[in-house]
């Protein structure tokens, strides 16, 4: 059996909770809630490149279903437990449901920044823990976990390494340049890899109604100027973010995710955000990554994808523009299929 295992240290703090969501000592990062992460990356991937049809096949064949079992086992541990964490004042905006918790008396912990996670991987298919890897690479450089995980909570880094390794996990470098490098060169492997595992199944869709992280649905940048905490650096994009944000009618907020709870029709509605924010480490300072998916929209304004579409550019533009941001676009890999 083929065996990678990591270790995972949380670069800024982790809200989650288990089953019982009043009780989650030592929950840590439970590997059904890992399992799900990955699954969500898989199709993002995955997506980009065959039908519906064939992307629930592929899944089930790597993360299981109600007929079969996964291939691929996953342990999670900690030895760390979690804390009480006062949301600063400048935070409340990006973290705003976990602050609302705190005002109805809720508890209030996370796994603070630092705290260490091992995850072992394992697996009898070669191929599919080599695709499951892929997926959890993307997991950590791109997204992160737990609640809040879209607005810059739960963003992780890679410590150690053992076991068979396809693709650089630990990351050196100190600029945004050298993460804008490290991050084309590893999709752009992961990518290959994904597209040679689909084989002939290669069928790309050409409207995909979820996230798909394709050159032609999404678009990946860095802020160009790094900060010395993770702190200074959400702040300054929520900053932003808020701006924006409040700046848009009522009824078009939609696009940046529900519900909204000061509105009578969209409070009742679920959606994911398009936009992840996440903060990456630079090993001494700290960057905002920003993650847009131009297909991910609530099925009742399937019509109106223009307007996500021309949001997420709009608030890239001022991104880009801001003197104390900066932006660099990291280039998301091109796959062309030749017979």
């Amino acid at each position: 059996m083929e065996k990678t295992t990591l270790e995972l240290e949380t670069v800024t703090p982790l809200f989650i909770a288990g089953a019982d969501q009043r009780n989650i000592e030592n929950e840590g990062l439970r590997a059904p809630s890992l399992r799900g992460l990955l699954r969500w990356w898989f199709r993002a991937i995955m997506g980009g490149i065959v039908s519906t049809e064939d992307l629930r096949e592929l899944e089930s064949k790597i993360f299981g279903s109600t007929d079969q079992k996964s291939s691929v086992k996953i342990l999670s541990t900690t030895k760390s437990q979690p804390s009480e964490i006062s949301i600063p004042s400048d935070l409340r905006y990006l973290w705003f449901s976990i602050h609302m918790q705190k005002r109805k008396n809720q508890r209030l912990q996370c796994y603070l920044p630092k705290t260490k996670f091992k995850i072992t991987l394992s697996s009898d298919d070669e191929d599919n823990l080599k695709i499951t890897l892929g997926c959890l690479w993307t997991l950590i450089y791109l997204g992160g976990a737990g609640a809040r995980m879209r607005r810059g909570a739960g963003s992780l880094r890679i410590n150690n390494v053992s076991g068979k390794i396809p693709y650089t996990f630990i990351f050196t470098g100190n600029t945004s340049t050298d993460a804008k490098e490290f991050i084309e060169k590893n999709l752009a492997e992961i990518f290959g890899d994904f597209k040679e595992y689909a084989g002939e199944k290669y069928n790309p869709q050409t409207n995909p109604n979820f996230a798909v992280l394709s050159k032609n649905h999404a678009k990946m940048s860095l802020i160009q100027q790094p900060l010395d905490t993770w702190e200074s650096a959400l702040r300054r994009i929520g900053d932003k973010y808020r701006s924006f944000r409040r700046g848009k009618r009522l009824e078009y907020r939609y696009t940046f995710g529900l519900p909204i709870v000061t509105h009578p029709v969209f409070k009742n509605l679920r959606q994911s955000s398009p936009l992840l924010i996440g903060v990456m480490d630079l090993n001494g300072k700290y960057a905002i990554r920003l993650v847009k998916f131009y297909t991910s929209i609530h099925p009742d304004f399937s019509s109106k994808l223009r307007f996500l579409r021309q949001n997420l550019n709009d608030f890239d533009n001022i991104v880009a523009k801001n003197k104390e941001l900066g932006e660099i676009e990291i280039e998301l890999p091109e796959i062309i299929y030749r017979r």
